[in-house]
């Protein structure tokens, strides 16, 4: 009986680093889980744009009797998202036979190169605050009446009250949890959220994320916003190197896609695995996001 060697289990080990690699992704990411995010099957590359539609506007009419009802042709538009960032992550484990044999170094590799893949995405999302026209000064340091009237702004652009969050960076969520409406337990029990002392919980109808990415230039660009006020584009990439001394898989979960190459490289003798993923972010609602500008402490 032939034995089962790395040959015969090379697709599933691509499929597993893919499947991996992308729980890596989801978990090290902030901004990108909070977006929305576009994902299609159709193959796509660098440079490519693609076509975010949204629905046109509909009217409630009267009807009165022996009347027709009222047909309307609301105008679609339309966001166009440039597919411009095609980013990688590659290394190289020496000896395969001590990579498969211990599947932990694979894994290390993995998590160190998830984690900076995704503090690239969130960094691209965190950029374009941007493009927002409404901003609050909360320079002064962040109180309630700053969350209040960033929910006032969305309330007026009819935001959703659903999928509403504040980004804040490490010194803004200092200065959060001097809140005393946000930290004090009985005031949050009473309003049916998480422990006062989570890094992240809900306060003026927004759920509070703390990201290191958010921009600090002068001052720190937090980000309010509807999930509907960004948007995260990700495409698969070709597979063009099965067949040809490399495996390839394309992944994707909840609109984010990756691809994995596999190959062994006989000049160092190892195992080398490298990760990319095409994709472009723009921003979708303008009304829908909030630019809190604190101090950078």
């Amino acid at each position: 009986m032939a034995n089962i060697t790395t040959t015969e289990v090379n697709d599933s080990m691509a499929t597993i680093i893919a499947a991996e690699a992308l729980g890596y992704l989801k978990a090290n990411t902030v901004l990108a889980r909070l977006v929305a995010r576009d994902w299609d099957d159709q193959v796509a590359t660098h440079g490519q744009s693609v076509a975010i539609p949204f629905t046109g506007a509909l009217s409630v009419n009267d009807k009165a009797a022996n009347t027709v009802v009222t047909r309307q042709t609301p105008a679609d538009t339309k966001v166009t998202v440039t597919l411009n960032k095609h980013k990688e992550v590659t290394f190289l484990i020496e000896d395969i036979a001590a990579a498969l044999a211990r599947p932990d170094y694979l894994n290390a590799y993995m998590a160190d190169g998830m984690a900076v893949l995704s503090e690239q995405i969130d960094g691209d999302i965190a950029a374009l605050y941007s493009g927002l026209s409404q901003s609050i000064d909360a320079s002064a340091g962040l109180t309630e009446a700053n969350f209040r009237n960033a929910r006032r702004l969305l309330n007026v652009a009819k935001a959703p009250l659903a999928n509403r969050y504040a980004v804040l960076n490490e010194d803004a969520e200092y200065e959060l949890l001097g809140i005393e409406k946000a930290t004090n337990r009985d005031y949050v029990e009473a309003m049916g959220q998480t422990a006062a002392n989570s890094f992240t919980g809900r306060f003026a109808g927004f759920d509070i994320f703390m990201c290191q990415k958010i921009v600090t230039s002068t001052t720190v660009k937090n980000l309010f916003f509807q999930k509907n006020a960004f948007v995260l584009v990700t495409r698969p990439l070709q597979q063009l190197g099965n067949g040809m001394g490399v495996i390839q898989k394309t992944m994707n979960e909840d609109g984010i896609g990756i691809r994995v190459t596999l190959g062994y490289d006989k000049d160092h003798l190892g195992l080398q695995c490298t990760i990319d993923a095409l994709y472009g972010v723009a921003e979708l609602r303008d009304n829908h996001g909030v630019t809190v500008l604190t101090a950078d402490i």
